[in-house]
């Protein structure tokens, strides 16, 4: 029972599903607080915010604790964070409300920031999770 409960496929679906309803519900919460009516907050937050989970995630669980990170890293996160949202708001900005500004604004805030919460994450797990001196690094798949 054990090995089919942390089976990918299992961890993956468990993930996955979890995500996509934190993504749905945190985005119809958002809009109904009429914050949204401008400019796509609901996926800009959501993808601010699964970067900052990732980058708390990887250093914990891919190395070492593989199924966690299938279920939480992969699964969670694939299933909650947007791009393919985030580029349809983007590209609706332009096309449809004529606001290259924003559009603009959206880019370069959900990339610069959930890069920078991503990096601030590894920076504050690596100090809660030291590397080994002979583990991999992170995110670098060994060879088998």
């Amino acid at each position: 029972m054990i090995s089919f409960l942390t089976h990918p496929i299992v961890l993956l679906t468990i993930g996955g599903a979890v995500g996509t309803n934190a993504r749905y519900w945190l985005g119809v919460w958002i809009a109904s607080h009429r914050w949204t009516e401008h400019f796509p907050l609901a996926t800009f937050v959501i993808n601010v915010s699964g970067s900052l989970l990732l980058g708390l995630f990887v250093l914990p669980f891919h190395n070492r604790l593989p199924h966690w990170w299938i279920l939480l890293g992969v699964g969670f996160c694939g299933g909650y964070t947007t791009f393919s949202t985030f580029t349809l708001e983007t590209v609706d900005l332009f096309r449809r409300h004529h606001q290259p500004g924003l559009a603009l604004l959206n880019v370069v805030g959900s990339v610069v920031i959930g890069c920078l919460v991503t990096w601030l994450a590894l920076v504050g797990m690596e100090s809660i999770y030291p590397k080994g001196p002979h583990e991999p690094p992170v995110m670098e798949v060994e060879d088998p």
